[in-house]
């Protein structure tokens, strides 16, 4: 993909889950039946800090487990 192309989203849904492991990020997945609603991983799942743009560390500054899925519309 070249610099000046664009990635139409507006088709997806997505969901990101965040938790302190990779077992709950899945567990939470499998209780809400995303697999079942054709969600998939975006992209590999690790560990985040997390800080809202004004610079606020959010869960305390620990890093969290992230795993985004998405879905096309």
């Amino acid at each position: 993909m070249s610099a000046h192309q664009t990635i139409d989203t507006a088709s997806e849904d997505f969901i990101t889950i965040i938790a302190p492991s990779m077992a709950e990020v899945m567990e939470s997945f499998r209780s809400q039946g995303l697999a079942e609603r054709d969600y998939s991983i975006v992209h590999r799942a690790g560990k985040h800090s997390f800080t809202m743009a004004g610079g606020e560390a959010l869960f305390g500054g620990t890093q969290m487990v992230a795993a985004t899925f998405s879905r096309r519309g």
